[in-house]
């Protein structure tokens, strides 16, 4: 029988496998609709990186679905960063209105990693193979 913490960091990784999902499906959904280069628009960092979150949100769920769960919060903490100050910058500094969602939605997602990552962390004996 499961318990309560194993229930509890069952849903806590469905919330991050979700978010991730969710970043995944909408980037791959850029692709299909704006073709190979779907930020072109962009500065040359900006549209490699966010290219690059179709492969790598889907790392990130892979990782933490695996034995390399520590791997895959470091991975996921440091994508969602990146992803806030990236977008961050998109929305001030090119002053790109449609970001303001995203920025916020992110911005709170990353505060639910921060805030959760230690309670994820594995431990015990078997934690020392999980990177």
């Amino acid at each position: 029988m499961a318990t309560r913490s194993d229930v509890r960091t069952k849903m806590v990784l469905a919330v991050y496998v979700a978010c991730f999902a969710i970043g995944a499906l909408n980037h791959a959904r850029d692709f299909l609709t704006g073709g190979w280069r779907p930020y072109a628009w962009g500065p040359p960092l900006l549209e490699l990186f966010w290219s690059s979150l179709v492969i790598v949100d889907a790392l990130v769920i892979a990782m933490l679905l695996s034995r390399y769960r520590r791997s895959g919060l470091l991975l996921a903490a440091a994508i969602m960063i990146v992803d806030v100050v990236a977008n961050s910058y998109a929305l001030v500094v090119l002053r790109i209105p449609a970001f303001g969602l995203a920025v916020s939605l992110q911005a709170t997602f990353l505060g639910f990693i921060l805030g959760s990552i230690a309670f994820l962390w594995p431990r015990g004996a078997g934690a020392a193979r999980v990177y």
